[in-house]
């Protein structure tokens, strides 16, 4: 590439300024005025693309398994999540800048304390087989989740709900065992979309299960890829924009990065820290970069000696060095966590609740008083953690330095999700987080949740989350929530050592992809990004 090609592709990044821009060309032996010619080109060049139908897509995640599903009601991985974002829909969606905003519910309203929502959905909306969505429907996909038969993860978060029925074609009520304010909020997380009445379960695996998203199923190998075609008759009309999505997994990160630049893929999804600078100087690929509430853990199975004894955890929590571990781990692309799930920006995240330092006496303490001062602990990592292999080596690292000895066991990450996470005594997780506190805590910490993945049981802790749920003091709240962080510092056994921004990659050819708090990928809201392939 020449230099000026070069100092054109810099400014159009962002990395050059307007006035270095055109001192560059002066420089290059341009006149002033045709410098400030080519600087206006530049601009307008890149201002006018103008959204446009048609493409295929190629979309490259961190991992496949061969229990890879589309079932909504089952779906753990990060590429099932991303599949069932183009797939299905949900009731409400929050967008960034905009907060709760309708999908294929239009309103929403509860009774005078909370314990009844009525939720109207959209007249006219058409599942991919061409049927006509209804209130039944909705109830149906919900009722799912209530069923324990079917096993949901996402059955925590509806142990306020009484019943889920339909009221007439075009109103969903929502009955609440007790007051809950978080309801709309609730709605718009990924598990809960809307699939037809009386669904073949044998649909999420043999490829033909129907949603109402912007694409519909064409292709489906567990393990191997899926393929997505656009849906003809979506709600909103004239989206989405691409025909085609072909999505798969690639567990390497370097791999990923390769595939991105050798133009193999078009989005990949995980993009390690230390591979950012590597985009970013390519001339055909971009950064997404969304800070928001994603975070590693590295639960403690409290069932499990040695972490049954909170003398253990304590001493390995202060063996953290968690600004390093940010820097090393992550460029610094995050903020430090406190070893519980709720960001900075969430309302409820009490700034005077700090993260326990790291100490090496106390660590050398709390050993003394568990009488495991030789002990060597094992962390089960890989590739299908936040950071990969690489974070959990240097958080053992850091450990060691502090006093503690801990051993990293590399696990594929084929599988990883099913044979190691929820199984290893100790072991590397990830969380995109929650549209709420209490999402999070629901499913992931109070005793007897379907992710509690420490399977920590606390039951001060339980009884102040199901207070702060039901309570519609915003001042209280913020106590009980607070009390909450204090317990799971103090007490709970999973190290949540940093917070991580939502890094991904594009190339130049995918246009309007926007980040979102919430998830990878934008969250997987695709359906107003397009291709241009006169891009260069």
């Amino acid at each position: 590439m020449d230099k000026k090609k070069l100092l054109i592709r810099e400014f159009l990044k962002g990395k050059v300024s307007r006035r270095d821009f055109q001192n560059g060309l002066v420089g290059m032996g341009l006149t002033a005025a045709a410098a400030g010619a080519l600087v206006d080109s530049a601009i307008e060049e890149a201002g006018a693309g103008e959204p446009r139908s048609g493409g295929y897509l190629r979309a490259a995640f961190t991992g496949s398994s061969a229990a890879d599903t589309l079932d909504p009601a089952k779906i753990v991985a990060g590429l099932d999540i991303g599949r069932a974002g183009l797939l299905y829909n949900r009731l409400i969606d929050f967008l960034p800048g905009r907060g709760l905003v309708g999908n294929l519910g239009t309103a929403w309203e509860p009774n005078a304390d909370a314990t009844k929502w009525t939720i109207e959905i959209v007249e006219g909306v058409e599942f991919h087989n061409g049927k006509t969505m209804t209130a039944a429907d909705v109830a149906y996909s919900f009722n799912r989740h209530l069923d324990p038969d079917i096993g949901s993860p996402a059955n925590a978060y509806l142990g306020d709900v009484e019943s889920i029925v339909a009221d007439g074609d075009r109103h969903v009520v929502f009955n609440m065992k007790a007051p809950n304010a978080d309801v709309p909020y609730l709605l718009s997380e990924y598990h809960f979309t809307v699939q037809p009445e009386g669904a073949d379960t044998d649909s999420y695996v043999d490829g033909t299960a129907i949603g109402t998203g912007p694409w519909m199923v064409r292709e489906f190998e567990p393990g191997i890829v899926a393929v997505f075609e656009r849906h003809p008759n979506y709600h909103r009309g004239g989206l989405p924009y691409i025909d085609e999505i072909e999505t798969f997994g690639i567990p390497d990160s370097g791999t990923r990065v390769n595939a991105l630049l050798a133009d193999e893929a078009d989005i990949i999804i995980g993009l390690d820290p230390q591979l950012v600078r590597t985009v970013e100087d390519a001339d055909n690929a971009h950064v997404l970069n969304q800070p928001g509430g994603a975070h590693p853990t590295y639960p403690m199975r409290a069932d499990t000696a040695p972490y049954s004894d909170n003398n253990v955890r304590l001493a390995l929590k202060h063996a953290v060095d968690r600004e390093r571990m940010l820097g090393l781990a992550w460029d610094g692309l995050g903020t430090v966590g406190r070893d519980h799930p709720i960001p900075r920006h969430d309302p409820f995240f009490a700034e005077d609740v700090e993260a326990l330092p790291r100490d090496p006496d106390k660590v050398a303490y709390y050993l003394r008083q568990a009488g495991m001062e030789n002990a060597t602990f094992e962390l089960h990592g890989s590739e299908a953690n936040f950071g990969g292999v690489n974070a959990s080596v240097v958080m053992a690292e850091l450990m060691n330095e502090s006093g503690v000895n801990v051993t990293v066991k590399r696990v594929p990450a084929d599988g990883y999700w099913s044979a190691v996470w929820m199984q290893a005594p100790w072991c590397g997780s990830s969380w995109y987080g929650r549209p709420t506190a209490d999402l999070m805590l629901a499913i992931a910490y109070i005793s007897g949740g379907s992710w509690n993945e420490s399977f920590w049981s606390h039951e001060r802790f339980d009884k102040l989350v199901l207070e702060a749920r039901t309570t519609v003091d915003e001042s209280l709240r913020r106590e009980l929530y607070r009390e909450i962080q204090i317990i799971m510092r103090d007490e709970g056994s999973t190290v949540t050592p940093v917070f991580t921004n939502w890094l991904d990659a594009y190339a130049d050819r995918v246009k309007d992809l926007k980040g979102h708090p919430h998830g990878f990928g934008g969250w997987m809201y695709w359906e107003d990004v397009w291709l241009d392939d006169g891009s260069t």
